[in-house]
């Protein structure tokens, strides 16, 4: 029988069974001090040591965000609104552990949502599946949007503290950090901790494997369809200097009518939080809360990061959907004037040989819908591979491409954040009408990515063989309704993005 009760550094916390007696989860628990008033875009403090057993029995509110408004993804993930606080700083356990002395691998996974939606128990996170394979699974909330990534000129004399932004990625740390601290009396073992995450989670894995405040405490990380190695001109998020960053923390200041931090932390929530859709809609929608350059947990961009290999000498899996675009098509169209304009930015001298190899004047509606995510998150992926594969001195990289194509009248495919449901075997919940098939591709997904966390190689099981992608052996496993691997590193137009970020 799992563990119920844990003694923590904080207080003694009480778990109860998942729903299987073999494994416990403990829900909801506080990581960090609430990070409301003087806390509001402040670095993570302390949580206050409670006396009395915490009952972990239940997820806490989600971070306050801008509500999801994505017509595929508040019906794909989103179906019912949860309750919203900033106090916000909490996580979650799954342990099959029957003792504190089990040291099992740890897996530390953080949710997508493009840095302002998004929270650590949506219907397709759980920890019952990785923890009938022997790992332990953390999810977190951190915080989002405005309260998570703004930054303000304020901040670099604020509270005598080096940190001037990036709060949610120092929340992301913190939690890594008590995770090390604790997770050994959840029968984890702190020196065995994998990253993972998907879209803006994959993000905030590379911004963790990056930055010089995390040095020695990850063991493995593994980054789902977005990350790895991108350009200026071919990324899904600008990453912006500390001062590019501040302007519009000061914009923002001014459009809530506070004339300095001291207002804007007073200001009140929900009608910060409505601010802020108005001023990314409506004032600034060039901007984007996310993580930047602050000088202190992130020193340079992820781009010269990873060029520079100035990233954690760990192993690596990270792989993409078959078509990452598929949830955008529920969004409307670019024209083609705009789509061009693109082109021409990101391309330059090479914005014509980009639209003969996609074929442009012969159907310019599916040229145009072929790219989108495709052309933002793929890319990164597929170059990540091939620079690492330069330096193989280095730990291993494997690489994965999910082709499975969900079933659904509204033929969404193999679309941004569709292995989800196969990574934590919760397909079950999915509306869609799903297959055996789906089922044993679940059952492999779980195995191999368990594998990679307990030993940095996901083989093992009986499982078909996932070779490390090298110089000399350049390809993916291809996890669909075949499950094996392929010599796939991307379509003709992802390879063409790929050589102009690898010749940055």
């Amino acid at each position: 029988m799992a563990l119920l009760q844990v003694k923590t550094e904080s207080g003694c916390v009480i778990g109860t069974h998942s729903g299987n007696p073999e494994i416990s989860v403990f829900k909801g628990i506080p990581y960090a001090a609430p990070p409301i008033g003087k806390l509001r875009w402040a670095p993570p403090q302390r949580v206050e040591p409670w006396k009395e057993p915490y009952q972990a029995y239940t997820f806490r509110d989600i971070p306050m965000q801008v509500e999801e408004r994505h017509p595929f993804y508040s019906n794909e993930f989103y179906k019912c609104r949860k309750p919203m606080s900033e106090d916000c700083l909490y996580l979650n356990i799954w342990t099959p552990a029957e003792n504190d002395s089990a040291r099992l691998p740890v897996m530390f996974f953080i949710h997508g949502g493009g840095f302002k939606s998004g929270y650590s128990h949506e219907i397709a996170f759980d920890g019952d599946g990785l923890a009938q394979q022997g790992v332990l699974l953390v999810t977190i909330e951190y915080r989002l949007g405005s309260l998570g990534f703004l930054t303000h000129s304020e901040f670099a004399t604020a509270d005598d503290c080096p940190a001037r932004g990036n709060f949610g990625t120092l929340d992301q740390i913190y939690a890594l950090e008590w995770v090390r601290d604790n997770i050994a009396s959840f029968g984890g073992d702190p020196d065995n901790i994998t990253v993972f995450g998907q879209s803006a989670g994959a993000i905030s894995v590379e911004n963790l494997v990056t930055s010089p405040l995390t040095h020695g405490h990850i063991a493995k990380a593994i980054m789902q369809s977005a990350g790895g190695y991108v350009s200026e001109k071919h990324c899904a998020l600008k990453m912006y200097s500390f001062e590019d960053a501040a302007a519009y923390g000061e914009k923002f200041f001014a459009f809530l009518g506070c004339n300095n931090l001291e207002e804007a932390r007073a200001y009140p929530v929900h009608s910060l939080i409505e601010k802020e859709r108005v001023f990314l809609d409506e004032v600034c929608p060039e901007f984007f809360f996310s993580p930047i350059v602050d000088g202190y947990s992130q020193i340079m961009t992820l781009s010269e990061a990873v060029k520079n290999y100035c990233y954690a000498d760990i192993p690596y899996m990270l792989g993409t959907t078959g078509f990452e675009n598929g949830a955008a098509t529920y969004l409307p169209t670019e024209d083609y004037k705009t789509f061009l304009k693109s082109v021409k930015s990101r391309f330059g001298a090479d914005k014509d040989a980009f639209l003969k190899l996609i074929g442009f004047e012969e159907n310019r509606e599916k040229a145009i819908l072929e790219g989108g995510w495709d052309d933002l998150f793929k890319p990164g992926i597929f170059a990540w591979a091939d620079h690492a594969a330069k330096r193989p001195e280095r730990k291993p990289t494997f690489l994965y491409y999910f082709t499975r194509r969900l079933p659904g009248s509204d033929n969404a495919g193999a679309y941004h954040s569709s292995e989800l449901w196969y990574v934590f075997q919760t397909i079950q919940r999915c509306w869609r009408d799903l297959t055996g098939v789906d089922y044993d591709l679940s059952r492999a997904m779980v195995k191999y990515w368990s594998n990679f966390a307990k030993t940095g190689n996901p083989n093992g099981d009986l499982l078909p063989s996932w070779t490390p992608y090298t110089s000399a052996c350049r390809g993916s496993m291809e996890l669909g309704e075949h499950i094996g691997m392929t010599d796939y590193t991307g379509s003709q137009r992802v390879r063409f993005i790929v050589d102009r970020i690898l010749k940055q």
